[in-house]
């Protein structure tokens, strides 16, 4: 995998992808799994500093809790390992997200438009 496919990086996990897909990779046990799915490649995405959660985001944001049992991102599933904001009608064509604490992130749209988003 070369480096300009790693979309962020913490003490304890890579986060990467392969055109679409978003992998988590932990640099404890070597496991990975996928953790999102964009129409389009990812823009990017964020580890918070407790690395409780990661924030992917380009058609759309997906937010995935760093947290057991770990399952793997799947369309239309309702669970509480991630959540979901912009990825259907209607559709946030999405350029960066910066978080500001460990319950905000400000978005901003590739239209140059920002929103601030609670978790």
């Amino acid at each position: 995998m070369h480096s300009k496919n790693i979309l962020n990086e913490s003490r304890n996990y890579i986060v990467t992808h392969a055109y679409e897909t978003v992998y988590l990779i932990s640099k404890c046990n070597h496991s990975k799994i996928i953790i999102g799915d964009f129409y389009g490649e990812p823009n990017g995405a964020t580890i918070d500093t407790d690395e409780r959660f990661v924030v992917m985001y380009g058609c759309g944001i997906i937010l995935y809790f760093l947290q057991p049992p770990f399952q793997e991102y799947s369309y239309e599933t309702n669970t509480s390992q991630w959540l979901e904001w912009g990825r259907i009608d209607p559709i946030m064509w999405v350029d960066k997200v910066i978080l500001l604490d460990n319950h905000k992130m400000k978005v901003i749209f590739e239209i140059g438009q920002t929103n601030m988003i609670t978790i």
